[in-house]
C-alpha cells in the first residue's frame, strides 16, 4: 500500500473496501507475525541446543516475562483505543495529549519494575518454580526485565504506525530487529558457547537498538502522535484516569493469561522439567498459524477503533465479519502447511549437542498432534476480541480471558491428570479444549454486541444483518 499521510488514511479507513482494507494493512502486520515466530523457532532451537533443561528455563521464564509486559503492553492497547476513537473522530489535539499521558504512565510502570530486581529469587519460589529453574534463570528474568521496560517504547511506536496503516515499515523495522537478535544469540551460543543468560542479553541489545530508532521516529515533529515532553510532564486532568479506566482489564486480561500459562507450566513440570520445555516447543510451533491470524485481527482492530470514533457502526460490524473470513482462511492454510512439516520441525527441536532424544521428540509430537487443531478456534477467538478491543469493551475481553484460564484450562488440566497417565496427552487435550472452547462465548457475544450497534443506529440492511 502507498505510503499515505495520516489524514488520508483516516478517510480510507473510513470508506475503503474493508476486505482490501485488512488485508493491505494486515498482510504486513501477519508476515511480520510469521517470521517473528519463525525466529522464535530458532532461538528455542539454540536454546535447545544446550539442553532439555535449560529450553525448559528458557520457556517457563518466558511466559513469566509476560506478566510484566502485560502492564505496559495492557495502558498501550487501552491508550490506542482512545487514541484511535479521537483520530476518527478528527480531534487531533486530544489523540496529541492522550499519545503522551501514556508515555507518563509507561515510565512509572518501568520504574517500578526496576524496583523489583532485587526482589526476583523470592517472587520466583512464590511462583512454585521449580528450583533447577531459579538456580539457572534468575540473571536471565532480571536482564528481560529490563528488556521488558525498554521495549515499551518499540510497543508505542508500533502501535502508532498501526493507526497510521504504514504496517509495512513495522514489517521491515522488526524483521531487521529479529536478524540483529537472531546473529547476536548464534553468536553467543554457537561461537563463544554461552549459556542462556546471554540469550536474554541478546534480547537486550536487541530492543535498546530498535527503541533509538523508535524514539527517532516519535520524536517526529509532522506527526498528530509524537512525543512532546511538556505535554507528559503536564498531562490534561482526568486523561490519565482514562486511560487506566480502559487499559486496566486489558492488562490484568494479559497478565492473568500470562500467569494461567505459568501454572500451567508448573503443573506440567510435575511430569517432569522436560515436559515444560515439550509444551513450550509445541505452542512455538502452533503459533505459526496463530501469529499470522493475529496479525490480520491486530489490523482490524485499529480500524473497528477508527470507524466506532466516526460513528459508522455499520461499517464497524461488517470489519468484524471481514475479519473473520480472511482468519478462518489462513488458519486453514497455515493448519495444513504445519502437519506436512511437523515431522522436521519437531526433530530439530529434540536434536541438541549431546544428539537425538527420541523420547523428548516424542513428548512434543504427541502434544503437537492436539494443539495444532486448536489454532481454528484460536483463529474465531482472535477476531472477535479484537472487534471487542476494538470498541473498547476490555471489561467483556477480561471476562473472557477469565473464561478460557479458569474454566477451560487450567480445571481441564487438572481433571485429565486423574483420568490420563501420559502428560503429553493430557497437556495436548488441554490446549484443545481450552482454545476452541473459548470461541463459542466470544462468538455469541461478539453477535450480541454486532446487534446492539446495528439497532442503535437504526440499520437493518440484510448486507449488515449477523
Amino acid at each position: 500500500m502507498k505510503r499515505m499521510s495520516e489524514e488520508e488514511f483516516r478517510e480510507y479507513s473510513l470508506s475503503g473496501n474493508l476486505y482490501r482494507l485488512i488485508l493491505q494493512v494486515g498482510t504486513p502486520l501477519a508476515v511480520f507475525a510469521l517470521f517473528n515466530c519463525l525466529f522464535s523457532l530458532l532461538d528455542t532451537m539454540m536454546a535447545s541446543h544446550l539442553g532439555t533443561i535449560d529450553v525448559s528455563t528458557v520457556a517457563y521464564m518466558s511466559q513469566l516475562r509476560m506478566l510484566f509486559n502485560s502492564a505496559g503492553s495492557g495502558l498501550v492497547t487501552g491508550s490506542m483505543i482512545l487514541i484511535n476513537r479521537a483520530y476518527g473522530a478528527r480531534d487531533y489535539d486530544k489523540a496529541s495529549y492522550l499519545m503522551n499521558t501514556l508515555m507518563r504512565l509507561l515510565l512509572i510502570v518501568s520504574a517500578i519494575f526496576i524496583i523489583l530486581l532485587p526482589f526476583v529469587p523470592l517472587l520466583l519460589r512464590v511462583l512454585r518454580t521449580p528450583e533447577e529453574f531459579i538456580e539457572e534463570g534468575t540473571l536471565y528474568f532480571r536482564i528481560l526485565i529490563i528488556a521488558t521496560d525498554i521495549n515499551f517504547i518499540n510497543l508505542v511506536y508500533i502501535n502508532v504506525e498501526k493507526a497510521h496503516g504504514r504496517t509495512g515499515v513495522i514489517m521491515v523495522v522488526n524483521m531487521i530487529t529479529m536478524v540483529l537478535k537472531l546473529l547476536l544469540t548464534a553468536f553467543f551460543i554457537y561461537v563463544l558457547d554461552k549459556g542462556i543468560i546471554y540469550i536474554a542479553l541478546a534480547t537486550l541489545i536487541t530492543y535498546s537498538v530498535f527503541a533509538v530508532y523508535s524514539l527517532y521516529r516519535l520524536f517526529d515533529r509532522t506527526s498528530i502522535f509524537r512525543i512532546r515532553p511538556e505535554r507528559i510532564i503536564h498531562p490534561v486532568k482526568g486523561y490519565g484516569k482514562n486511560i487506566v479506566g480502559i487499559s486496566y482489564p486489558v492488562a490484568i486480561e494479559d497478565s492473568t493469561f500470562s500467569l494461567g500459562k505459568v501454572v500451567v507450566s508448573s503443573l506440567a513440570s510435575s511430569y517432569g522439567a522436560e515436559m515444560v520445555g515439550a509444551l513450550g516447543i509445541s505452542n512455538n510451533i502452533c503459533g505459526i498459524a496463530a501469529n499470522l491470524e493475529n496479525g490480520f485481527s491486530d489490523a482490524s482492530s485499529s480500524i473497528v477503533s477508527q470507524n466506532y470514533g466516526a460513528k459508522k457502526y455499520d461499517r464497524v460490524v461488517r470489519a468484524y465479519k471481514a475479519n473473520i473470513v480472511i482468519t478462518f482462511t489462513v488458519s486453514l492454510i497455515a493448519i495444513m502447511f504445519l502437519i506436512l512439516a511437523s515431522d522436521f520441525l519437531i526433530r530439530v527441536f529434540a536434536t541438541n549437542r549431546s544428539g537425538f532424544d527420541g523420547s523428548f521428540m516424542e513428548m512434543i509430537r504427541k502434544i503437537f498432534i492436539f494443539d495444532v487443531t486448536s489454532c481454528l478456534g484460536i483463529a474465531l477467538n482472535g477476531a472477535g476480541m479484537d472487534f471487542l478491543l476494538g470498541l473498547g469493551r476490555t471489561k467483556i475481553t477480561l471476562f473472557l480471558n477469565f473464561l478460557k484460564i479458569f474454566v477451560f484450562r487450567i480445571p481441564v488440566l487438572f481433571i485429565l491428570q486423574l483420568f490420563i497417565k501420559d502428560g503429553s496427552t493430557a497437556l495436548g487435550i488441554m490446549m484443545m479444549i481450552s482454545n476452541i472452547g473459548i470461541a463459542v462465548p466470544t462468538t455469541l457475544i461478539c453477535i450480541s454486541v454486532s446487534r446492539k450497534l446495528l439497532k442503535e443506529m437504526n440499520c437493518r440492511s440484510p448486507e449488515v444483518r449477523i
